[in-house]
């Protein structure tokens, strides 16, 4: 594990708050729902009503990419603290995502993110993938939350020995500032990690793309084929490797791309 803490504060941005329609399944059927603009406190205020009292929003990013790990990241605040300007982080561009980032570490009680990648991915599955991820986000936590609130509908923490007290919140990064956080401390650390890796593998622009099928990403795999960082368990990366064109045009760079530390947490 290794601890990491901001050493200066990024230049202040401000934005106004937008609203966007998302597309979910509810009981197996498609539904849309308008987002909230402003991510807030009343599931956390509910679940302190019960007398939980420290509450950890957990939220997964990456999952559908075609490269790199899936992350899991968990944020605790202090009882009645609140992060202003929290959005859910597909609303936010990057500048705005590292200021919010910088700013939720700083004020958290602690802070964990954990990795699951891309050959675990392919030999356990995207499901168990999550759990291993979020197991190892929990691993990394310096404290034990009351509750936990989860994005989705889905508790992929529920393997794990101690049995955390969960919440399941549809929408969860337009509901609760706990989740909007989380994701937005995921998602900030992946995107580092995909632009150190793109480095390594420049065809692909991890950089730009951080491993989703952007048009250009799939012209460098028609070109040159999958990398040691894709996942062979997406249909069209497996075919290009079974038929033979995995990293023909690519030198071997397993070995010379180090793998960064598989979660990274903070008190």
């Amino acid at each position: 594990m290794s601890t990491t803490r901001g050493t200066g504060a990024p230049a202040q941005t401000s934005y106004k708050a937008t609203y966007r329609t998302r597309t979910y399944r509810v009981r197996g059927k498609s539904a849309k729902a308008r987002t909230n603009p402003v991510p807030g406190i009343k599931h956390e205020t509910a679940l302190r009503d019960t007398g939980a009292e420290l509450i950890a929003g957990v939220d997964e990013v990456g999952l559908g990419a075609w490269a790199g790990p899936v992350a899991v990241g968990i944020v605790v605040f202090r009882p009645g603290s609140r992060i202003y300007k929290v959005r859910d982080s597909k609303l936010l561009d990057p500048a705005r995502r590292e200021v919010l980032a910088h700013r939720i570490r700083a004020q958290s009680l602690c802070w964990s993110t954990g990795l699951s990648w891309p050959d675990e991915i392919d030999r356990v599955g995207l499901s168990e993938a999550m759990r291993r991820a979020g197991a190892r986000a929990l691993d990394g936590l310096s404290l034990w939350p009351d509750y936990f609130l989860i994005d989705g509908q889905w508790n992929f923490l529920k393997t794990n020995p101690n049995e955390p007290r969960v919440k399941m919140v549809v929408r969860g990064d337009c509901e609760s500032v706990s989740i909007a956080s989380a994701s937005i401390v995921a998602k900030v650390m992946r995107d580092r990690l995909m632009a150190e890796l793109s480095q390594g593998y420049p065809p692909y622009l991890f950089h730009l793309n951080k491993g989703y099928p952007s048009p250009a990403h799939k012209w460098a795999l028609s070109a040159f084929g999958p990398c040691p960082i894709h996942r062979r368990l997406f249909a069209p990366v497996r075919k290009l490797a079974d038929e033979g064109t995995e990293g023909r045009l690519l030198p071997d760079l397993s070995t010379a791309v180090p793998r960064p530390s598989l979660r990274t947490s903070s008190v």
